[in-house]
C-alpha cells in the first residue's frame, strides 16, 4: 500500500514491518481486524489497518458498509503504545529497545505524557538505551533534571 498524506509518502513495500496484530477472527466474517505496524526509511511510523464492516475500518456508503483499509501516520509515542498492546516484549523491544524491569514504585511515581521529539534525538536515545541498559524514560528524567537545576 503507497499513500500520500499530508504531502509524505508511506510505503509498505520500502517500509519495515515491525509487528502485526489481528483480533482472531478471519475470513469473511463482519468483525474480522488486522492491524500492521511499519517504520519507513526515515525512521516515521504508520499503521495499516484492514478490517470488515463490523470492524473500526468499516467505511459507510450511505445505507451501507463496507470492510475497509486505512493507513494512519503515528509518532513514535503512538506506535510504542500500540507495540504494547500488541506485541510480545522480544518484538517490543528489538523495535524500542530493552526496558527496564518494573518495580512497585514504577506506578505511583511516573506519569504518562505525549512528546514529540526530533527523531534524531530518539535514535540517540534509543542506541544509548542499547548500550547502557538504562531505559530512554530515565535518561529523559535526568536530562530534564539537570537542565532544571541548572537554572
Amino acid at each position: 500500500m503507497r499513500k500520500v498524506i499530508n504531502g509524505r509518502t508511506y510505503n509498505t513495500e520500502t517500509s519495515k514491518r515491525v509487528g502485526s496484530w489481528d483480533n482472531g477472527i478471519y475470513g469473511s466474517d463482519f468483525r474480522s481486524c488486522e492491524e500492521d505496524l511499519y517504520k519507513n526509511t526515515k525512521g516515521a511510523y504508520f499503521l495499516v489497518g484492514e478490517g470488515g464492516p463490523m470492524s473500526k475500518y468499516s467505511v459507510n456508503h450511505g445505507n451501507e458498509t463496507s470492510g475497509g483499509r486505512e493507513l494512519i501516520p503515528m509518532t513514535i509515542t503512538e506506535a510504542q503504545e500500540w507495540a504494547e498492546g500488541h506485541l510480545d516484549a522480544e518484538d517490543y523491544e528489538a523495535e524500542f529497545g530493552v526496558q527496564e524491569e518494573a518495580t512497585p514504585s514504577d506506578l505511583t511515581t511516573r506519569e504518562r505524557v505525549n512528546l514529540t521529539l526530533d527523531i534524531e534525538i530518539i535514535a540517540r536515545l534509543r542506541k544509548h538505551s542499547t548500550d547502557t541498559g538504562i531505559p530512554m524514560g530515565r535518561t529523559v528524567d535526568k536530562a530534564i533534571t539537570m537542565l532544571l537545576d541548572q537554572s
